[in-house]
């Protein structure tokens, strides 16, 4: 077998190759964090960070509550113990328990509305953490195929590449390294297959002298137009 039949094997085996490199390249992108898978865990966090912070006013209502219960339980102790008997400190004492008691009113208010509030993120939070397991669910699975996939095309790229070298270690030198160099410098694409006269690197028609060279296949032929060498 020629030299230049081998380097056709070796370049079919190159494109082989890197399509199967492009391949793991898109099954690694692919297992990265999906968009959806991202959002929603924000939305999770976002869930979580907000009942916290409910809870945590909650908590600080219900200290004041009992803070002004024991206060107003104080006034009025005080209010109808008898100890205090000037009329204008008693109606003082009167109007600070009145305000009190309504302050204790308003926040008590503002305890219901807030509980109602919490259960209503503990609903969202429930339903955001099932929609999380389910994406999880669904990536997983999706990244298990992807592994098994980049298993698979590693293997085959192994397998390509042992080829390759032992096809490459056949060839004369010098010729390889020409093979090379048009490879670097045409996109991937050294060696132009002829078919119907016509070069299938760059489409051009090419004179049936030349053409007869080729097939005659004893010297590496150049296509005139796009540089490659010609193979039929």
């Amino acid at each position: 077998m020629s030299d230049l039949q081998l380097l056709y094997q070796v370049q079919e085996l190159d494109l082989q190759i890197e399509a199967r490199r492009r391949a793991l390249q898109e099954i690694e992108a692919a297992l990265g964090e999906s968009g959806e898978l991202t959002g929603a865990r924000a939305q999770v966090n976002r869930l979580q960070e907000l009942l916290h912070d409910q809870q945590r006013q909650l908590r600080d209502l219900e200290w004041d509550v009992e803070e002004l219960s024991r206060r107003a339980k104080e006034d009025e102790q005080r209010l109808y113990s008898g100890a205090i008997r000037n009329p204008k400190e008693l109606e003082g004492l009167r109007r600070e328990l009145e305000q009190r008691q309504e302050r204790r009113r308003l926040l008590e208010d503002r305890e219901l509305q807030l509980m109602a509030e919490i259960e209503g993120t503990q609903a969202e939070l429930r339903q955001a953490e099932s929609e999380l397991a389910r994406v999880q669910s669904t990536v997983d699975a999706k990244h298990r195929e992807l592994r098994a996939h980049q298993a698979e095309v590693t293997e085959q790229l192994a397998t390509l590449s042992t080829e390759r070298a032992r096809l490459a270690s056949t060839i004369a030198a010098a010729n390889l390294a020409q093979y090379e160099q048009l490879r670097r410098t045409k996109r991937g694409l050294a060696i132009s297959k002829i078919e119907r006269s016509t070069c299938q690197g760059c489409r051009i028609a090419l004179p049936m002298g030349l053409v007869q060279r080729v097939r005659a296949g004893r010297d590496f032929i150049f296509c005139p137009s796009c540089g490659r060498i010609l193979y039929a």
